[in-house]
């Protein structure tokens, strides 16, 4: 008897966790749920009708991989944005910085909470003191990768953008504004500042999956768009070095344990690894938080973007309801 009464549990769970990925992320069929069903708030799934509320008031969107089978969610009918990268560009510099062997993995540079070049100043606040790059990735120091990114140059980062995947759709969806050639600074390119590098959500959740499965990237598609003939639908491949992926995938575990991410999983319920991206919308901010969970065995990667948000960490608390309002297998 308590066997069928365990069994009967878990049916429900895995049926109301259907539910609501349908309802949340528009994955159609392949949750063999029906648009009729009701959402459903459960234990294992609290907030089930409360998230959509919350996401239409703030703006935010969100948008989920299955790093096992590459299925990609995200709300029914979306035109997928796209924006500058912000902060999130530093994961791509620091692996141009650690690959070109142009910054050792164990090399500090100091931050004195603002440097002057080129006639622009960039800041962080207040100083940071001497810092490895895992922990410049892990506080998002602007200071650190405006300095050590003139040993580089800008094109050698948009290479790296490209390598990324940043030229070239994802999950079905174009690209956003990808330069041919330079036409910022160094450190703009570098602080995903620059105007003519504006990648899709779904890009940046690719770029979450690339550190989350180290390079290996399974064909991401949306199952209820998902086109057969689409030839942008296949596996991403990156290849970096190990020392290249541990550095900067240890800053993303940073950031969420004492860094700009640490409001994302306070209790490591989820154990993530992320990075934190915001650049200045007119009087307000566009923000980007991306990560992958859980980071000693990657199985989901996410990316949040708060198009309209009024400070400049106004994505994580939203991305923090998000993620722990859903059932994880």
């Amino acid at each position: 008897m308590m066997a069928r009464k365990d069994d009967t549990a878990k049916q429900a769970e895995s049926l109301n966790r259907r539910r609501f990925l349908k309802s949340m992320f528009g994955l159609g069929g392949a949750l063999e749920a029906t648009q009729s069903e009701p959402e459903t708030a459960t234990a294992a799934n609290p907030g089930a009708k409360t998230s959509a509320k919350s996401s239409a008031a703030t703006g935010a969107l969100f948008f989920w991989a299955d790093l096992q089978n590459g299925n990609v969610g995200f709300p029914s009918g979306l035109q997928v944005p796209h924006s500058r990268a912000g902060s999130v560009m530093k994961l791509i510099t620091a692996a141009c910085l650690l690959e070109e062997g142009v910054f050792n993995p164990n090399e500090t540079e100091e931050c004195t909470g603002s440097v002057s070049i080129g006639g622009e100043t960039y800041g962080c606040g207040k100083g940071h003191g001497i810092l490895t790059i895992d922990q410049a990735i892990a506080l998002s120091c602007n200071v650190f990768f405006a300095k050590v990114s003139r040993k580089i140059g800008p094109m050698a980062i948009i290479d790296y953008a490209r390598k990324f995947g940043m030229d070239s759709p994802a999950a079905g969806f174009k690209c956003g504004a990808f330069p041919t050639k330079p036409k910022a600074s160094t450190a703009r390119y570098a602080l995903g500042l620059s105007d003519d590098m504006q990648p899709s959500a779904l890009q940046m959740l690719r770029l979450a999956a690339i550190f989350g499965t180290e390079g290996k990237v399974p064909a991401m598609k949306n199952a209820g768009m998902f086109d057969v003939n689409d030839l942008s639908i296949k596996p991403f491949s990156l290849d970096l070095r190990e020392t290249t992926f541990r550095r900067i995938r240890k800053g993303m575990v940073l950031a969420c344990e004492q860094g700009t991410a640490m409001k994302l999983d306070p209790e490591h319920k989820l154990k993530i690894a992320a990075k934190t991206g915001t650049v200045p919308h007119g009087k307000n901010f566009e923000s980007w938080v991306i990560g992958y969970f859980p980071y000693d065995k990657p199985v989901h990667a996410f990316c949040l973007f708060a198009p309209s948000g009024t400070s400049r960490d106004s994505a994580v608390p939203q991305a923090h309801d998000k993620l722990m309002s859903v059932y994880w297998p």
